[in-house]
């Protein structure tokens, strides 16, 4: 396998007037070129702040732990060690956009309401290709006509409020893809678009990473998407990433009783009659961690005495497939 980006035992603290939290603790995932990783989990899992720590997108007020590793291979397999490199200046400038693009959840607040669409492209394009002015607007208006944007020429002048949500999320995507990056992290980019755009977005990111052979991180709380769109999967829950593995065997062969919680409150066109089965209970904040395992405040399968006391180290299960969790450990299956 030909890996594209490997993040080590990422964990994210911030200072707070609480104190410091950590929404992010001990992280590990890998990208394939070409392949994409799906990170799915509620609002408030730390799957956002993970990626934008990769980004180096956090406020001042954010700690990255020293013992994470983040390595990425470059356009010219050359190893970045993107741990090692400051919040501002050129090589940071580089990595953005120009290796890694990136698609926000919200494409109304992420692009600037007082310049037209082309001129913020134009921008990104610019700075990261080289071109003169003429040439970085034939790329853009080539970009938003490879998204499916109608009559780019014109779009290209257009400002985002002049855009309905569906054609401001692709001409979101034509930017992250401008500079042609190697790979793209889509934050949750269908949340706010109903059921067709969503589904003619997702066939859209498929066929452009088919086309240009990116890797991707795709962040949502929907395993239904993960189904359609990912190789593989990590669930994330409270900072951590509790299962991962290959897409089909972590959506046919749940092993960690959140995961089986995600999948269960997927509605079905087969189970209209039945009423929605939502996981119980809400995800704790960062600084009210519960101790041993974190899921253990909301489980239905708790060990007394391991699960409410020890977190529970990673157990391989299948091929590329583990999870952590006390049931699934010869420790747990003694106790149960």
């Amino acid at each position: 396998m030909d890996t594209l980006l490997s993040v080590e035992n990422l964990s994210v603290s911030f200072k707070t007037d609480e104190g410091v939290i950590t929404p992010v603790q001990g992280v590990s995932f890998t990208v394939a070129r070409g392949k994409t990783l799906g990170l799915v989990g509620e609002s408030g899992s730390g799957k956002s702040v993970s990626t934008k720590a990769l980004m180096r997108l956090l406020p001042g007020s954010a700690t990255i732990a020293p013992e994470a590793k983040m390595h990425y291979l470059d356009k010219h397999d050359k190893l970045i060690e993107i741990e090692k490199l400051k919040g501002k200046g050129a090589p940071i400038r580089a990595l953005r956009g120009g290796e890694i693009g990136m698609i926000f959840q919200e494409p109304m607040a992420s692009f600037s309401p007082v310049y037209t669409i082309g001129n913020q492209m134009i921008e990104a394009i610019r700075l990261h290709k080289k071109l003169g002015k003429r040439e970085a607007r034939a790329h853009a208006i080539e970009m938003l006509d490879k998204v499916g944007i109608s009559n780019p020429q014109a779009r290209v002048d257009q400002y985002p409020h002049e855009m309905s949500g569906g054609m401001r999320q692709r001409a979101m995507i034509a930017l992250a893809l401008s500079a042609g990056p190697a790979l793209l992290i889509a934050d949750e980019p269908t949340t706010a678009l109903d059921v067709t755009i969503q589904a003619q977005v997702l066939e859209l990111m498929s066929d452009l990473q088919k086309d240009l052979g990116m890797g991707m991180i795709f962040i949502t709380h929907d395993l239904g998407v993960i189904a359609q769109i990912a190789d593989e999967v990590a669930v994330m829950y409270l900072g951590t990433i509790v299962e991962r593995g290959p897409t089909r065997d972590v959506i046919h062969n749940p092993a960690h009783p959140y995961t089986v919680g995600l999948l269960e409150a997927i509605p079905s066109l087969d189970r209209l009659d039945e009423r929605l089965k939502p996981v119980p209970g809400d995800i704790p904040s960062p600084n009210e961690r519960p101790q041993g395992c974190p899921f253990q405040t909301r489980c239905q399968h708790v060990v007394d005495g391991l699960c409410n006391q020890t977190a529970p180290l990673e157990t391989p299960l299948a091929a590329g497939h583990s999870v952590r969790c006390w049931l699934h450990d010869e420790k747990g299956k003694s106790a149960a």
